[in-house]
């Protein structure tokens, strides 16, 4: 076996059934699969040539799951809605607004802001409730940065709203999106 990489941590938390935690720990990994975890002592020397990320003075952890994440639009207007208005008009007066007129672009870029920030805390999938007008561009996003998603596009069932349509309809696009972007 031809171990890539070596992550240290001081402490590698497995999150087996026993709850183990391996002190001065590393986990060894070939391509993406996690292939070993023990001392980086063991590690170390039964792998001397692979490349070693982390420290004795890291934490490894699994990935989290974020199970309710909007990947687009707040990101490109961070501290623009203001605080002090109730959920209705932070929604249908500034949320929905600002995601209907968001271009192909705008949502790739807002996506990649989102992955990125996710991941450097830490969140290693993610599961998008359901605010993408260009999922398309979202999946590419998110596939760049190397984050694993689910993603849901806009569709409701009410009057006068982007992206709204009878329920059967908002239904059907979303099975074709689910069948057509697997998770990464």
């Amino acid at each position: 076996m031809n171990v890539e990489l070596l992550i240290r941590g001081g402490d590698v938390v497995t999150m087996d059934a026993l709850g183990t935690i391996v002190r001065d720990g590393a986990i060894a990994v070939v391509a993406e699969t996690i292939v070993a975890v023990d001392s980086f002592e063991t590690l170390r020397t039964r792998h001397p040539l692979a490349k070693v990320i982390g420290n004795a003075e890291s934490i490894v952890t699994p990935g989290y799951i974020n199970a309710h994440q909007h990947l687009t639009g707040d990101r490109l207007v961070h501290s623009c809605i203001p605080d002090a208005i109730d959920s209705q008009e932070a929604i249908f007066g500034w949320a929905v607004p600002i995601h209907g007129a968001h271009t192909p672009d705008d949502d790739e870029l807002s996506a990649t802001i989102a992955a990125l920030e996710a991941l450097t805390n830490g969140i290693t999938c993610t599961i998008e409730a359901g605010t993408v007008a260009h999922p398309d561009r979202v999946a590419a996003a998110v596939t760049k940065i190397g984050m694993r998603a689910r993603i849901g596009q806009w569709g409701w069932d009410i009057d006068n709203a982007p992206f709204a349509a009878p329920a059967d309809e908002v239904l059907a696009r979303h099975a074709a999106l689910l069948d057509r972007l697997p998770v990464g």
